[in-house]
């Protein structure tokens, strides 16, 4: 690992970001409103950290929730998180990195296990990003495009649904 880079995240290819367009009507539906942006982070979107990788993230610059009331996901492809309707996440809390350019948001469990480690969003955010909160405690974090740790900070909180100021916020 070179000397201050943490994970540089790899770029999404044409058919990565293709099979995402298509998904956007879907995601809609399972939002259950058309008024918020629906989330565009799906499984092939995100890239996960190695074990090593993930100790080096620095809790400093990351910011820490506590679980939440919502169903829980037992397996990779379990997408019924997704589903407001069916109990889904609905939670978020809004990010912002704190050095403005380009950057990726990534989330780690506090108890990790081989299902579940720190990953990153590939999709890269400029500005604040919704995340959504889950059954888990949960730390975010946020790396720029070289792979170099940013420190992010809460702007603000909502519920998928409410139409608050974030709703057309970009759902990660």
């Amino acid at each position: 690992m070179r000397d201050g880079v943490l994970f540089v995240p790899r770029k999404l290819g044409w058919i990565a970001r293709f099979v995402n367009a298509l998904m956007v009507p879907l995601m809609y539906l399972l939002s259950g409103t058309f008024r918020e942006r629906p989330q565009h982070t799906h499984p092939w979107t995100c890239q996960r950290l190695s074990w090593e990788q993930e100790a080096h993230i620095q809790e400093i610059n990351a910011t820490k929730y506590d679980a939440v009331k919502a169903i829980a996901r037992h397996y990779w492809w379990d997408f019924r998180f997704h589903i407001p309707a069916w109990k889904g996440w609905r939670k978020y809390v809004v990010l912002d990195s704190m050095f403005g350019g380009k950057w990726y948001v990534g989330w780690r469990p506090q108890v990790c296990s081989n299902e579940e480690s720190a990953e990153v969003s590939r999709i890269p955010q400029v500005g604040p990003v919704r995340v959504l909160l889950g059954p888990r405690d949960i730390m975010f974090f946020g790396i720029d495009a070289m792979g170099v740790q940013v420190p992010i900070h809460k702007i603000g909180d909502g519920e998928i649904g409410d139409g608050g100021p974030f709703c057309k916020t970009p759902l990660s």
